[in-house]
């Protein structure tokens, strides 16, 4: 890509950042007992290696721990007072809530170097209410009811079990077992298959830690295709980015959750790991190409914070997270110029702006039963003939391999069509007169109605066809004798996304070379489906195309999608523009769920440049503001991203919230779709990394 400059990055690492011990992965730490086998069978260890006993191939055990009773609960409820704030803040806030009598604690933001202070220890969100009221009497007013870890003492459980397939138990250490597969993987019954060390052992709510120990590279196989598919994001350059922003994400993490026993947990809480069942192919080889590569800052790893979809544009890290990273800067995900491609129709067509009169039905018919010119308002909106019908009812009746029945030219021409086409012989035995009377009016003649009344239920011809007084239009014949041919032989037709190589990439499949018909019919559909002829297009590199296959394969209609989402880099999720209602009652709750409120007077949102809501007030039923900032704004609303904006419906009770906005995430970072569409426009990993990560560098372990 020309708009991008990107020096020479790959450095050699310094000895000090080069040893890179394994790493442990949280499975789980919730549940008490699993039914694991082993590949091949193995051995049950202690977690010092000392067999305990040994597993036949396929052979599945049950590991439970009786902990007398019900187990103590993992999180409790505290109360977050302010944004994440700077060491020295945080420390002076500690000090203004510990004079009113509430003690507090700070815990650190992972991805920023900023402090979050929490107060009060609840069971559950209700009961922290009184002192939620309380600080804002106080005069504080952005305060958050917030999940958080519970710490608690071992749990002294009678022992750890495990259980044969035959009901044999047997005693265990309390300390817990290491699996040992005579082949690679240990199967969790209901998770996965992993590659590497799995241990299991007692923690102290009660429950069982479950933790995969294996190298950074083998962990990354499991990472990339969860966090960015090749099913999904089926370009090399952006996996390679993605498996070094998963590489140095992991690094610059390490020892995270040590509290817990192991380094970094598998959910979106940390980085999606999902073993040996998530590994694909390309994002194997993608992290191979990239083997030992880190993005750094100053010589360390980068916090490689990355999000799903930005909706349009990144936002920077303080504004989120708090803290500043020269890297974790907003960057656009909008080409300066996009990468488009000239394609042009080998006939004429006509020059009307607007051509409501056009479909698929007529685009099909013009691959090569009615000629391209009949393609025209004017000439579609005169009334229908059997003389002009004739022509192409022969040709689909060569097509489709059918006796060559001549078209009558007395009596309803609809139905001279579906008799010509063979439909007549279909419906003597099924179609009843009740049916008839159902659909059709009571003047149509006796012979013609079983007939009608099968067309019309198969949605071929309308009911209202039948009453009409005006002679059907060539369109209207002419979609009807399309959606017969529709019916008698469905066409799907080819799709795929435009490459810069003019190939195209089916959904679940590679490039493959698009040939075009020397006399290519050129058309494009708008996000409503609205269809329009084209002489000539340039179209977007990504663009979604569609086409009609002549009988050498080669496109003889060619149907460009203008893309809903249109020219951004992220354009290509789901979840790229997005709306969601609430009720006035749904929004409540939600709203409640954090803050207490007793109704919702107004939302008032301030929003950056890029549309992006910085700062929430909640307006209660009382006139008081509740601020809301940053990550808490989505989750409070319920929303995937802080781009939106929301109108309202209705007063009172009848109230209606409707939010339109854009992207999935925190915002920060390498947009992951983003990445993909840069890779479709011919960036390389390198100039994806800089742009997302600007002033980076990336470093080799050798």
């Amino acid at each position: 890509m020309k708009t991008l400059f990107v020096p020479a990055l790959v450095l050699s690492l310094a000895p000090t950042f080069a040893a890179q011990p394994p790493l442990k992965i949280g499975l789980d730490t919730q549940a008490t007992e699993w039914i694991v086998s082993l590949e091949g069978g193995g051995q049950v260890c202690d977690r010092a290696g000392k067999p305990l006993l040994r597993l036949a191939p396929d052979e599945k055990l049950r590991l439970w721990w009786d902990s007398r009773g019900v187990s103590d609960p993992t999180s409790e409820y505290r109360i977050q007072v302010g944004r994440p704030l700077g060491a020295d803040e945080a420390a002076a806030l500690m000090k203004r809530l510990s004079k009113l009598g509430e003690p507090s604690d700070r815990v650190k933001v992972p991805d920023a170097d900023t402090w979050r202070v929490l107060t009060g220890h609840f069971p559950d969100a209700p009961k922290a209410e009184p002192l939620l009221q309380k600080l804002q009497d106080l005069g504080f007013d952005e305060l958050w009811v917030a999940s958080e870890s519970r710490g608690s003492q071992p749990r002294k459980g009678r022992a750890l079990y495990a259980v044969s397939e035959r009901y044999e138990r047997r005693a265990l250490p309390l300390g817990g077992v290491w699996l040992k597969p005579a082949g690679e993987l240990t199967s969790l019954n209901g998770k996965g298959r992993y590659r590497g060390k799995v241990e299991i052992f007692p923690n102290a709510q009660g429950r069982l830690t479950v933790v995969n120990t294996l190298d950074l590279e083998t962990y990354l196989r499991g990472v990339v295709p969860k966090e960015m598919g090749a099913w999904e994001f089926p370009a090399i350059e952006a996996l390679k980015a993605q498996a070094v922003a998963a590489r140095t994400y992991a690094v610059a993490n390490r020892g995270k959750r040590a509290a817990d026993g192991f380094d970094m947990g598998d959910t979106v809480a940390d980085q999606v790991y999902g073993g040996r069942d998530g590994e694909q192919l390309l994002t194997d080889r993608a992290i191979q190409e990239t083997e030992g590569l880190f993005a750094t800052y100053g010589g360390k790893p980068i916090l490689a914070l990355f999000m799903a979809n930005c909706g349009g544009h990144t936002v920077d890290v303080s504004q989120v997270f708090g803290g500043d990273a020269p890297y974790l800067k907003a960057a656009t995900c909008y080409p300066a110029k996009p990468l488009t491609l000239p394609f042009t129709s080998g006939v004429s067509v006509t020059p009307e702006a607007q051509q409501p009169w056009l479909t698929w039905d007529l685009l099909r018919l013009a691959s090569g039963i009615i000629p391209v010119e009949w393609l025209n308002g004017e000439r579609l909106a005169r009334p229908a003939t059997a003389e002009d019908l004739a022509g192409p009812v022969r040709a689909l009746q060569q097509r489709l391999g059918i006796d060559p029945t001549p078209l009558a030219r007395e009596g309803n021409l609809m139905l001279a069509l579906a008799r010509a086409l063979g439909f007549q012989k279909v419906v003597e035995g099924q179609e009843r007169p009740q049916d008839a009377a159902y659909f059709l009016p009571a003047d149509l003649p006796p012979g013609d109605r079983l007939l009608a009344a099968f067309l019309t239920r198969r949605g071929l011809i309308p009911p209202a066809t039948w009453a009409a007084r005006e002679p059907s239009t060539l369109r209207q014949a002419l979609v009807t004798l399309g959606r017969m041919w529709q019916d008698l032989d469905p066409l799907v037709p080819g799709e795929g996304a435009l490459l810069m190589d003019r190939q195209v990439r089916r959904k679940r499949g590679g490039p493959e070379p698009l040939a075009l018909a020397p006399r290519l019919l050129l058309a494009e559909e708008a996000p409503d489906g609205s269809l329009r002829l084209l002489s000539k297009a340039d179209v977007q590199v990504g663009d979604r195309l569609k086409w009609i296959p002549a009988e050498d394969g080669s496109a003889v209609v060619l149907v460009r999608r203008l893309d809903p989402d249109g020219a951004a880099w992220d354009r290509y999720n789901p979840t790229a523009h997005w709306r969601v209602e609430y009720t006035e009652a749904d929004l409540l709750a939600l709203v409640r769920k954090r803050i207490k409120v007793s109704g919702i007077r107004e939302l008032r949102a301030q929003h950056n440049e890029e549309g992006r809501v910085l700062d929430l007030a909640v307006i209660d039923s009382q006139g008081a503001a509740h601020r809301v900032r940053g990550m808490h704004i989505r989750g409070l609303l319920g929303l995937k991203d802080n781009v939106f904006r929301f109108l309202t419906m209705g007063q009172g009770a009848q109230r209606r919230w409707v939010f339109y906005g854009r992207g999935w995430g925190h915002g920060v970072g390498m947009c992951q779709t983003g990445a993909y569409g840069m890779a479709l426009e011919g960036a390389t990993f390198q100039q994806i990394l800089q742009h997302y990560y600007p002033g980076t560098e990336l470093r080799k372990v050798d």
